[in-house]
């Protein structure tokens, strides 16, 4: 949060060297940076004239990217409609074919999927699927901590030893050439769906169904692995001559959690099918997500990304983290009560563990981090004996989120003498790419621009860490490492009511590159000040505009800053305005990203 006791004077600077389609101010000496997006009025105006919506719906829609009539039709109406041939992804007919061989003949499928939630809902898609058409069907999560990520020859060994003829990976298997050779040379076939980038040549499978293989005539890239299954469920149950609609509802809930959850963009394919797996999670018969639903106090409330992103997912994934993911599918398979009660309950737990840990680990890295001065290090690399190798990965993120700075946790297992790492980034730094410099120092890694997992042999960490240390420094600027609050539209705060929230809900729902909107006011005038929470430790404004109704306004971890503003000040407020339910009353209500002195 912006620390005004510091930032009371001088002009703000502006900045050359912006991400185009954006105007940054910087303040001057002020830890946050206000982007405000800058959008083509003449595109703004067009869209208003053509499609009949408001200027603040138009600015919204252009500086998404979205400037046509029909682009802004299949924004503001996901339908199933509008989504591509599912027959486009890449070897579906193939795969198609394969797995219906296996139905018919009652070959047995060994479904193999991953231990975070968007490899657990996939696995659980397939083989509810295809335990509905008759299959017979074995389905496996590897343990995070036992097994490892993806599919490994172990499994293989596993499949063949079950009786299996067939495996379906989900959300894996794009880069294991060798456990897919050995499968075919031990009789079994492979079809393979995954998201995950490809390497240069792919694995010799029956099928590999991936967007993102380089030959895709799918348009829609960035399908989560669920998001896979779920559109090539779609393409088998088609060609049986079965009802899509009815496949729809039955396991878009499926699909909208682990898309969610995986942060996938929530735009074109994966808006709809969030949209809609939405309103199928609200009336889910499935007994685990209705359990799991009741568990968290979640039965009776409306069903949101906030709900998937902040209960459902972390729950699903804690279990993975502190125990075994099995406990997760058998959730989401059960389709006993009493049993969905039971796992709900363990996930609950697991969350609870894997909090505390997370606490625990918190404090020691921000001990290190204050006693070796790593707050100024373009790269803050951590490293603790026994660390949980679950847990490293969110803290990293926290510490991402405090310090604005790439973040790498190693832990350490002296039995073994080698180190599991986590790594999270900021926006300007390529995460992968810095290890790809640093990669002969690794045993093995994997990941993306953001964040990356890997290997580590003990004795080798501090040569990573230099190195690391090196790659940021060689690519950040002091800007980089300054947090961003992306602006979308600069308002008078009068203009900011209950019908325009209305308006703004055609844009749900919210979710990775597509937030909900920020709006900047200024000159707003405080008519009160106080601290709220347990510890005092959020701030609460009431603020007015033109001698309007006040509102209230929410800082959340803030309270110190109740010292440093009073009634009548007046203040330049970043804000997502909402409407608060509370004691049967309806309010408006803003929630601030950052305020500061009215300049």
């Amino acid at each position: 949060m912006l620390d005004v006791r510091r930032s009371r004077a001088g002009p703000a600077d502006s900045i050359e060297h912006a991400k185009p389609g954006w105007r940054i101010v910087l303040p001057h000496r002020r830890t946050k940076r206000w982007q405000i997006a800058e959008a083509d009025p003449s595109a703004s105006e067009r869209l208003v004239a053509e499609i009949g919506c408001s200027r603040v719906t138009a600015r919204l829609l252009v500086t998404r990217g979205i400037l046509t009539p029909e682009e802004a039709s299949d924004f503001l109406h996901p339908a199933y409609e509008r989504l591509p041939d599912p027959m486009l992804l890449p070897d579906a007919d193939r795969a198609i074919d394969r797995i219906l061989a296996a139905v018919r003949a009652r070959e047995r499928i060994y479904v193999h999927g991953d231990y975070d939630s968007d490899g657990v809902t996939a696995a659980a898609l397939w083989t509810r699927l295809l335990r509905k058409l008759g299959a017979d069907v074995r389905a496996h999560v590897p343990h995070r901590h036992r097994d490892g990520y993806d599919l490994r020859s172990k499994f293989v060994v596993q499949a063949r030893e079950e009786g299996a003829r067939l495996i379906i990976t989900a959300d894996c298997g794009v880069q294991r050439h060798d456990e897919v050779e050995e499968a075919r040379r031990a009789g079994m076939d492979v079809v393979i769906t995954d998201h995950h980038e490809p390497g240069d040549t792919l694995p010799a499978a029956a099928a590999v169904v991936n967007p993102n293989r380089r030959d895709s005539r799918y348009p829609f890239r960035p399908l989560a692995g669920v998001g896979v299954a779920f559109r090539l469920g779609e393409a088998l149950i088609r060609r049986l001559g079965l009802p899509a609609a009815s496949y729809r509802r039955a396991y878009s809930d499926l699909a909208a959690i682990g898309t969610v959850t995986d942060i996938m963009p929530l735009l074109g394919d994966n808006r709809v099918i969030v949209k809609h797996g939405l309103e199928a999670l609200r009336a889910t018969q499935k007994p685990g997500l209705r359990a799991l639903l009741e568990t968290v106090g979640a039965g009776s409330r409306p069903v949101t990304t906030h709900t998937i992103g902040y209960v459902l997912g972390p729950r699903l994934n804690a279990i993975g983290r502190v125990d075994d993911s099995r406990l997760a599918l058998d959730l989401l398979l059960t389709r006993d009560p009493a049993e969905a009660a039971r796992l709900a309950s363990r996930l609950e737990e697991a969350n609870l563990e894997r909090r505390e840990a997370e606490a625990k680990i918190l404090e020691e890295a921000l001990h290190q981090i204050e006693t070796k001065d790593l707050a100024s290090a373009p790269c803050m690399v951590l490293v603790g004996d026994g660390w949980h190798g679950g847990v490293i990965g969110i803290v990293a993120n926290r510490l991402v989120d405090r310090f604005t700075r790439p973040t790498v946790m190693i832990s350490l297992d002296p039995e073994t003498g080698t180190g599991r790492g986590s790594a999270r980034s900021i926006r300007a730094f390529d995460l992968y790419e810095a290890i790809c410099q640093c990669g002969d120092e690794l045993i093995e890694f994997g990941g993306h621009s953001h964040a990356a997992g890997f290997s580590i042999d003990t004795t080798k960490v501090p040569a990573f860490a230099d190195g690391m240390l090196r790659v940021a420094g060689a690519t950040l600027t002091d800007e980089d490492f300054v947090p961003v609050v992306p602006v979308d539209l600069e308002m008078p705060l009068r203009e900011v009511t209950p019908e325009l929230i209305e308006e703004l809900g055609a844009f749900e729902p919210w979710g990775h590159d597509n937030r909900e909107p920020v709006f900047l006011s200024r000159a707003v005038e405080i008519v009160e000040v106080r601290r709220i929470g347990r510890e005092q430790s959020h701030l609460k404004l009431l603020v007015r505009a033109d001698g309007g109704e006040p509102i209230d306004t929410l800082v959340w971890g803030c309270g110190e800053l109740a010292d440093d503003y009073a009634a009548g000040d007046r203040i330049d407020l970043c804000y997502v305005p909402r409407m608060n339910c509370y004691n049967g009353r309806t309010r408006l209500q803003l929630v601030a990203e950052d305020i500061r002195p009215a300049e």
